[in-house]
């Protein structure tokens, strides 16, 4: 199984307002333009998912669209509360097994809840520092998903790179 864990895009600033809700943050017009040229060098890279599971924040479901598109994967796309920045990596793990099995798997998310998902899959624990940027992906493989290091890392990419890809 491959594992692609993708942060969103380049977002709108928080305005600084306590009462804004961030998870209605959108992409800003060049981060839907990175993530259109990000598409294109991933699919010379030659990634197939089959699956793209997101967070629903704006600026994540945006980004799985995009995606989406690319791959023309409009039914294939699914949306899970357990994405958010703060989402728990094992509860993650779960539901893949139990819902979301797939050859190549699409992550879309958020910080700290990627670098943790990474993390748990490619150490068993918290403790690995893996820095994903906004547009990032991260690609690792994996015979089977349970709670403690199964995983390989294949590659992380940068945005700057895939979009020269």
């Amino acid at each position: 199984m491959k594992i692609y864990l993708m942060r969103h895009g380049i977002a709108r600033e928080p305005k600084g307002s306590d009462s804004e809700d961030d998870s209605q943050r959108p992409l800003t017009a060049r981060g839907c333009d990175i993530i259109n040229k990000i598409v294109r060098g991933l699919k010379k890279l030659e990634v197939k998912p089959d699956l793209i599971l997101s967070s629903p924040y704006v600026r994540a479901e945006q980004t799985a669209a995009i995606l989406a598109k690319g791959f023309d994967l409009q039914q294939h796309l699914v949306f899970s509360d357990l994405l958010v920045p703060e989402g728990k990596a094992e509860a993650i793990i779960s539901a893949i097994v139990d819902n979301f099995m797939a050859d190549e798997l699409f992550i879309v998310g958020h910080l700290p809840c990627l670098n943790l998902l990474a993390s748990l899959l490619l150490t068993g624990g918290p403790g690995l520092a893996i820095n994903i940027k906004k547009g990032g992906v991260c690609c690792l493989s994996a015979g089977d998903l349970h709670l403690e290091r199964c995983a390989d890392l294949e590659w992380l990419l940068p945005p700057k790179i895939l979009v020269k890809v």
